[in-house]
């Protein structure tokens, strides 16, 4: 299925609006936290995390989501002083991972989260 296609039905399934998703001019889709989180709760995905890695300059938060009671996915995110000018890293590898394994569960291709968004603008 056409990946525009997908996400359409998505944006339907999940009563998402536009204020949840929006297409950058760049060619991507960004699912914002609040179309994220209900994603989630529309397909009942639940998400288990696991901090790897945290110190003052560096967090790495492992996802790992279910539905019903099955693993499906499992994914990484980072938060580190090079992508990260926030200071509460471990909440925002934190997002970063919900997004991620969101995206990922849901088998869609070119879509970001919105944290990952902001990532891409300071490269």
């Amino acid at each position: 299925m056409k990946e525009s296609k997908k996400l359409n039905l998505l944006y339907k399934d999940n009563s998402l609006d536009k204020e949840d998703v929006f297409k950058d001019k760049r060619g991507f889709s960004i699912i914002k936290r609040s179309g994220i989180e209900k994603i989630q709760v529309n397909n009942n995905i639940k998400v288990n995390f696991e901090c790897l890695s945290f110190d003052v300059n560096n967090c790495v938060v492992k996802a790992t989501s279910y539905i019903d009671g099955v693993e499906q996915m499992q994914t990484y995110a980072s938060a580190t002083k090079e992508n990260c000018i926030q200071k509460f890293r471990i909440e925002i590898a934190e997002k970063r991972a919900l997004a991620r394994i969101i995206i990922k569960t849901m088998n869609l291709t070119n879509t970001y989260g919105e944290d990952e968004l902001k990532f891409q603008n300071n490269k």
